[in-house]
């Protein structure tokens, strides 16, 4: 600016383009050699979404050719490129051009253009087609801003340094929804941001006082952050900054924010609406909400919703803060739920469902955050409502005592924790609190969702819920033993006719929405009148379900297989002592002793098994865990060798009687015995706890057996049915080759008399063991009769007696010798 004694004088503002960024998006308008097609952005041509993957922002000056690579996958077909406009609105399609160069060269897609200007900055997409799914591949390009894009402002105007009036300077330049900072010199030391919705943008330098001298102002302009631009089409945004998220205000009548992401390339994305009617959320916050349903806010699936994902806040803000709440407050929040758990909202959950799948499971962690945080109280405490009761008591260090608290609930309910656990849980000196709550209609809002521990089968919830919480001064404890009792709803009956399962809602499952699982928790034995005993390790929230299959588990079922165990038991020992004392008369030859040898093993494995079934009935009832898991191994080798050394019985005679002339040696036959014999079911034993024992799939729920849920039974039933065809298909073989003899190539009478024993022996026990697994099959897949359980508990748990009959005392030899010996045996 120049200054003279004349009262006027000159200010010249330039504005000049600075060595920053810019991005400026493509308007309407097609540049030279373009086509234009109008697309909406994210938008295939057949309206499908498509797989979108974004490449790192390539940045460029004006004037200089611009070369964008993009990979394809394999197959890729009708390869499009497309230029979107300002905040990723509208845009088109780009083809070959005087300036645009298109070329696919097999995996890469490749553009040119020549000689670009602030006109072909933007997002560029390259979308094509694999297999009928469209995939975009999303490219940013920033052109650094050049003088052509500075909007035309006065060069020079004049001040008069005699009048108190001011003069405001102005530089402008395109908006081309970038952001910029703008510097002046001579002005303030700090740069100010530049952005907005209005074309050109500009920014005005107020001078107050009057230049000493003719003085020459520059404007520069520095490319800064995108941003993504005003939209009123879905409320009021304003203009926001790239990678900041925006926020305003719930329409009227409702409260809270919507809060809008601005992506870091510049566009809106989708909004998340935190709105509540001001009605829910004044009685939220006054926790008056009436118990009587007529009287209540919620008229709505909507209103229920919103109420629900309101308690779920705020139990996610008090439990991430770790904010304790007193009993006050915690109360007032549980005749809420009360009140949202009514049987007249029973229909607006399912409706709401429909919309949040998740919703139940994230209330029911709600109502579990809010307890966990009650504040301790002296002494015990609690809280009866019409759809929830809690119970619970603070325990002082110097009176530390077992945790008992029962509900008077239909069905009724009680839990246990019992005074050592409760020390080992908390650190010396310290208070616990224990809390115990029954939401009484929860469990039919709680969707019917089954872990694979529970198998496949068909339940229904047997009880009510049971939610527990163990809160020392050192903060929440999950992990801790309770035993708990279920009551039986009315209408199931006791425990004869089904077969109940104890569980807790993993919240983890079904991506969120919550599930049933029986991880952790085991039915120990059944209850006073109609209900089951829970033993878990862990704290949550429990139930019991009962499968709908009809099993057969009753009274007299287990009557029987006792007594028949027990009777199996005494009978293998009669034939082992008959063995013993016949042993140095009955095994004059090869034949005889693979025979004998053979009976022992499989008298001695049966009975072993049989021992393991009797302590493990025992040690279910009491919950011995680990002891559990052991007899269930020990079961499942023993009754597996038993099967393996009847196939090692039929192996001999096959040998026996089809190669007569390869005799086999004893030494060399004896470990190949054994290895059949004990080794493969020991291999299949330890191989079966190293695959299902770390998933916690092992045993079964409610008893010291293999899993049947989880599939691990199998491991059992299913070389138990290979043995058997196995042994049958020799013995056909066997029968026809007896059926015609052969002089020549007969064995020895005494050694032909020994495998006639065997066979006939085989020939019995074969088609009863078979018979007993074939049922225990159908029973194990739960598709059988009451009847099918009895026979199968009957045959299975007389197998001894079987074994005694036929194979020691229709043997006349082992009886004559072995009951009454003769002189010099």
């Amino acid at each position: 600016m120049k200054r003279s004694d004349a009262p006027d004088s000159t200010l010249a503002p330039q504005a000049t383009p600075a060595g920053g960024t810019l991005t400026v998006s493509v308007t309407n308008e097609t540049p030279a050699g373009g086509t234009l097609t109008v697309l909406a952005p994210n938008e295939t041509p057949t309206g499908g979404a498509p797989l979108v993957s974004i490449l790192p922002p390539v940045q460029t000056s004006a004037g200089v050719d611009l070369t964008l690579s993009f990979p394809l996958g394999p197959g890729a077909a009708d390869v499009q490129w497309l230029l979107l406009g300002p905040g990723g609105g509208l845009g088109m399609e780009l083809h070959n051009g005087t300036q645009v160069t298109l070329v696919v060269n097999g995996s890469e897609a490749i553009l040119r253009v020549t000689s670009v200007s602030s006109d072909w900055a933007g997002l560029y997409v390259c979308q094509y087609i694999i297999m009928s799914t469209w995939h975009q591949l999303q490219q940013r390009v920033v052109v650094a801003p050049s003088p052509a894009d500075l909007a035309q402002t006065p060069a020079q105007v004049s001040m008069n340094c005699s009048s108190a009036a001011g003069l405001a300077l102005q530089c402008c330049i395109r908006n081309t929804g970038q952001a910029y900072s703008v510097a002046w010199s001579p002005g303030p030391a700090q740069p100010e941001a530049l952005m907005g919705d209005t074309d050109p943008l500009c920014h005005t330098l107020v001078l107050a006082t009057c230049p000493s001298q003719d003085t020459t102002y520059q404007c520069t302009f520095t490319a800064g952050d995108l941003f993504c631009p005003q939209d009123r089409s879905r409320g009021t945004w304003g203009t926001t900054k790239a990678g900041r998220v925006a926020e305003t205000w719930c329409p009227e009548g409702s409260a809270g924010i919507v809060r809008r992401t601005c992506t870091p390339e510049g566009t809106w994305g989708a909004m998340t609406s935190q709105c509540t009617s001001q009605e829910l959320l004044a009685g939220l916050r006054q926790a008056r909400w009436e118990t009587d349903p007529s009287r209540g806010l919620v008229n709505s699936s909507l209103d229920l919703l919103a109420l629900a994902t309101v308690a779920d806040t705020i139990a996610h803000i008090a439990m991430d803060t770790g904010t304790r709440l007193n009993h006050s407050s915690v109360a007032s929040f549980l005749v809420a739920a009360s009140q949202l758990l009514d049987v007249s909202t029973m229909p607006l959950w399912s409706e709401a469902q429909a919309w949040v799948p998740s919703l139940p499971s994230r209330f029911l962690q709600a109502i579990e955050g809010i307890t966990g945080l009650l504040h301790p109280m002296p002494g015990n405490f609690s809280l009866a409502l019409p759809n929830l009761e809690l119970q619970g008591a603070t325990l002082e260090p110097t009176a530390l005592s077992d945790y008992d608290k029962a509900f008077a609930t239909r069905p009724p309910l009680r839990v246990h924790i019992a005074k050592a656990m409760l020390e080992a849980l908390v650190p010396p000196g310290a208070n616990v609190t224990v809390t115990s709550m029954v939401l009484k209609t929860l469990g039919a809002v709680l969707p019917g969702h089954y872990a694979p521990d529970l198998g496949n089968g068909s339940f229904t919830l047997a009880s009510l819920v049971l939610a527990n919480a163990i809160v020392a001064n050192n903060g929440s404890v999950s992990q801790a033993q309770i035993n708990m009792t279920f009551g039986h709803r009315e209408g199931l009956g006791d425990r004869g006719g089904q077969t109940p399962q104890c569980v807790f809602w993993d919240h983890r499952l079904f991506e969120g929405a919550g599930g049933w699982s029986s991880k952790g928790c085991r039915a120990t034995d059944a209850g006073p009148g109609a209900a089951t005993r829970c033993l878990c390790q862990h704290l949550t929230s429990f139930s019991i379900l009962m499968s709908t299959r009809h099993v057969a588990d009753g009274f007299w079922l287990s009557f029987l297989s006792q007594l028949g165990v027990c009777a199996s038991i005494a009978a293998l020992l009669l034939c082992l002592s008959i063995y013993r004392l016949a042993w140095p008369t009955v095994v004059r030859s090869k034949v005889s002793y693979f025979r004998y040898m053979t009976l022992v093993q499989i008298c001695l494995s049966l009975l072993l098994g049989n021992l393991w079934f009797v302590g493990g009935a025992r040690l279910a009832a009491e919950g011995w865990g680990e002891l559990c898991m052991a007899a269930a191994f020990f079961m499942h080798f023993f009754y597996l060798a038993t099967f393996f050394w009847m196939l090692v019985q039929a192996l001999m005679i096959f040998h026996q009687l089809v190669f007569v002339f390869h005799q086999l040696a004893r030494a060399s036959v004896t470990p190949f015995m054994v290895t059949v014999g004990y080794l493969c079911p020991l291999a299949i034993a330890v191989a079966t706890v190293a695959v299902y024992q770390p998933r916690q799939q092992y045993l079964h729920p409610t008893a010291c057996w293999l899993s049947g849920y989880s599939g691990a039974v199998y491991a059992f039933s299913g070389p138990v049915l290979l043995v058997v065809l196995a042994n049958l298909l020799i013995l056909f073989v066997v029968v026809m080759k007896l059926m015609r003899p052969s002089v020549s190539e007969g064995p020895p009478a005494d050694d032909r008399k020994a495998l006639l024993g065997i066979l006939k022996a085989l020939l019995v026990l074969t088609p009863v063991f078979g018979l007993t697994w074939g049922l225990g099959a159908a029973t194990m897949a739960g598709d059988s009769s009451r009847g099918s359980h009895y026979t199968f508990s009957i045959l299975n748990s007389l197998q001894g007696v079987f074994i005694l009959v036929f194979g020691c005392l229709l043997d006349k030899k082992s009886k004559s010798d072995g009951l009454d010996p003769k002189p010099g045996h």
